[in-house]
């Protein structure tokens, strides 16, 4: 099995790599400048655009800050054909709070959906070939003058750069690297002293082939803007050739009007603990519920006046199923008094829910950048994420604005912790005064100074207050 896995993998990567090389040649000999009034039409691969979570928030905020810039705008997704287009963007409008006043174009590839399937095996491979497979069939369809991709699938730069004219661009923005030492360094540690043997470095060796080749097909990019420091850490090391990467923090919904930020300290807090996010594996939902578990073990006097309420998008059946498999943990752990469900909640709902809570809990590993997490401390949350990636390097800054944990121990303690705060106003207003910094404002401002600066609109009137 070994043995077919190492053919299997040179099969696959080895001529990927090759092409890889040959088209960045390519890119790097033909590059032309261009105007602003030359970059017309931006085309976003954004398969899942119809979705809830804070990559399409950062997609709709884009194409809302393109369209005063008076560009066109092009969506490939793997939504129907018969899509509502206008309803797409009211419901942007109802989910986010951004406001799409110019009609999209929505390029329908459904029939090409099962390129995106999960892989069984040579998962990273095989799921990199088959969204390039998919940006085919969409540059069949229509070819824009900007190429945007906002979900991280890199290897599509190939297939753009193979398919348009020289003269266009390609541009990426990056929520998290596909492959990342720390994801190599955790399957080594995962495995254990007894358990490393010849097959963990095979493995390994796979996971280093497939970053070579990651970091040449992300440097095929024109301009890359990632979200986070630690985002920035990974594709520059990886993107070695890249020679625009920028920092632009996500839009995030914070206070922004005298009315937000009294709504936000004015409400009643309840023993409520909050938690925002798709529900897609790697939140790790069964973490919260856990924590819960183990803070009513560790102080009993919470037993009956604490909730776990978890609000969050269902994108398709796996996230139902997983939303199931919650609720069974749920059951097993006789918390059923304890953990509310809110699924799509529109997002005036889920703002009120976060007002009346007073803690906020996030438990993503590695979490690239964590809009949630911003929103909750914007609301005025005691906010507990993961001792890892964004939250740890940009947000939160542990025992001033919020904390941060690791176990279900952990977190069970902090929550003690917070519940117990002789002076929570204090850490709440911190928190708020910091969220400021990631605000919709910002990323407007922050958005329109990197693409004028690369030529891709003219330079705003905006300015930075």
């Amino acid at each position: 099995m070994e043995t077919i896995f190492i053919i299997g993998t040179c099969i696959l990567v080895l001529p990927m790599a090759y092409i890889s090389w040959r088209l960045l040649l390519r890119s790097s000999s033909s590059k032309s400048l261009s105007s602003p009034d030359d970059l017309k039409t931006f085309g976003f691969f954004h398969p899942y655009c119809s979705g809830g979570g804070g990559g399409e928030r950062v997609l709709w905020k884009m194409i809302q800050v393109l369209q005063k810039h008076d560009k066109s705008i092009v969506i490939y997704t793997i939504d129907p054909p018969d899509t509502d287009e206008a309803k797409l963007r009211q419901e942007a409008s109802r989910r986010f709070d951004v406001q799409i006043d110019q009609p999209v174009q929505l390029i329908s590839l459904e029939e090409y959906k099962d390129f995106l399937l999960p892989s069984p095996y040579l998962s990273l491979v095989l799921e990199s070939f088959g969204t390039m497979k998919l940006a085919r069939q969409a540059l069949l369809r229509h070819q824009p003058d900007v190429f945007c991709d906002t979900t991280g699938c890199a290897f599509t730069f190939c297939v753009a750069r193979w398919m348009l004219p020289a003269k266009s661009k390609i541009l990426a923005y990056v929520h998290y690297p596909t492959i990342s030492t720390d994801m190599m360094l955790w399957e080594w540690k995962q495995r254990g002293v007894a358990r490393k043997t010849w097959k963990t470095l095979v493995k390994l060796v796979y996971y280093w082939m497939f970053a070579v080749l990651y970091g040449m097909v992300g440097s095929l990019a024109d301009l890359v803007m990632v979200n986070s420091t630690w985002t920035y850490n990974h594709i520059a090391s990886l993107w070695r050739l890249s020679k625009q990467i920028q920092i632009v923090y996500p839009p995030c919904r914070v206070p922004s009007t005298a009315d937000d930020i009294a709504n936000a300290k004015s409400k009643t807090r309840q023993n409520t603990i909050v938690s925002i996010g798709q529900f897609r594996p790697e939140k790790d939902h069964p973490l919260q519920v856990k924590s819960l578990a183990r803070l009513l073990e560790l102080y009993p006097e919470h037993k009956g006046s604490i909730k776990l309420l978890l609000i969050g998008s269902c994108r398709n059946d796996g996230d139902r199923e997983r939303v199931d498999s919650l609720k069974k943990l749920v059951q097993d752990l006789e918390l059923q008094e304890a953990v509310d469900f809110s699924i799509n909640p529109p997002y005036s709902e889920l703002q009120e829910s976060m007002y009346q809570a007073s803690i906020g809990i996030h438990t993503m590993r590695q979490e690239h950048f964590g809009i949630g997490i911003v929103e909750m401390m914007a609301a005025g949350l005691l906010t507990i994420a993961h001792n890892s990636g964004g939250p740890k390097t940009d947000i939160v800054e542990h025992g001033v604005t919020g904390f941060l944990a690791t176990t279900a121990d952990e977190y069970a303690q902090v929550i003690h912790q917070a519940l117990e705060q002789p002076n929570p106003e204090q850490m709440r207003q911190k928190a708020q005064q910091a969220a400021t910094r990631f605000s919709d404002l910002q990323f407007d401002i922050s958005l329109d100074k990197v693409l004028s600066k690369a030529s891709y609109i003219e330079e705003s009137d905006r300015k930075e207050d």
